[in-house]
């Protein structure tokens, strides 16, 4: 019986998300039908045939792979920058006080502005990483700080109670207590970032992105090929969320068996 019980599940677990998507592009469907203007909003199935055909061009896994590459850079910088000034603010009550201030500025700015800034100061090529950097780190702090500070107070003082060395604390006390919260904010920045790399390919006209072929459709009115590449946009993400899923369950049942 539990075997039944344990089959449906992930039946349902499957099930679910694909009625949600056939649902989307039901919608999608009766929406063009209704505006039926193909190149206002093509039909899913033409979107979808773009796709498809987009994968047989070299172009489009050279502009996938650049555009990856600057999402993946800014948003390791992001955080690896983010949980230092996370554990320091941590240890230091004095430095958080004196961060917090400029945490909510960066968070407070316009993206926009963000965005013509770095045009303005970098190249086409790197001003995306910087952009997306600028966004993420405050989030990805405000994340690993808040884990942190619910790391639980009572294992803290009983470990050094029992005089437990800093090693095991970290691996078998803090690693574990912020690792469900940190991967889930992980997960949904990555996610994030790849969005804002491609907005801000697109205003930076860098070549050989995403961004910029987005960009090439829209002007010459080609929706199909647009959506396309929105397709891809958004498998990436999804591949991206993915891996994260995979890595927050392995961390689990590490934890589990230690």
């Amino acid at each position: 019986m539990k075997k039944i019980n344990f089959k449906s599940s992930k039946l349902l677990n499957v099930a679910y998300p694909l009625i949600g998507v056939c649902i989307f592009l039901l919608i999608w469907f009766i929406a063009s039908k209704i505006v039926d203007i193909e190149l206002i909003l093509p039909t899913p199935f033409e979107a979808i045939k773009q796709f498809f055909l987009l994968l047989g061009d070299a172009k489009f896994w050279v502009a996938i792979g650049n555009t990856l590459l600057r999402a993946i850079i800014s948003f390791l910088i992001s955080t690896l920058l983010a949980s230092i000034v996370a554990v320091i603010a941590y240890l230091v009550p004095q430095f958080a006080k004196i961060i917090n201030p400029i945490i909510v500025i960066v968070r407070s700015v316009p993206t926009m502005s963000i965005i013509l800034l770095a045009i303005i100061w970098l190249t086409s090529f790197s001003s995306p990483i910087l952009i997306t950097f600028l966004i993420l780190f405050p989030s990805l702090y405000s994340a690993f700080k808040s884990a942190l500070d619910n790391v639980d107070r009572q294992l803290i003082d009983m470990s050094k109670a029992f005089n437990v060395p800093i090693k095991r604390q970290i691996t078998h006390l803090y690693l574990p207590s912020i690792a469900p919260q940190s991967l889930d904010a992980m997960r949904s920045s990555a996610s994030f970032g790849v969005k804002i790399t491609i907005a801000s390919e697109v205003l930076a006209h860098t070549a050989k992105s995403i961004g910029i072929y987005m960009q090439g459709h829209s002007l010459n009115f080609d929706t199909a090929s647009l959506l396309a590449w929105t397709i891809a946009a958004v498998a990436l993400s999804y591949l991206i969320e993915g891996v994260f899923v995979l890595v927050k369950k392995f961390v689990v049942r590490w934890d589990n068996e230690n």
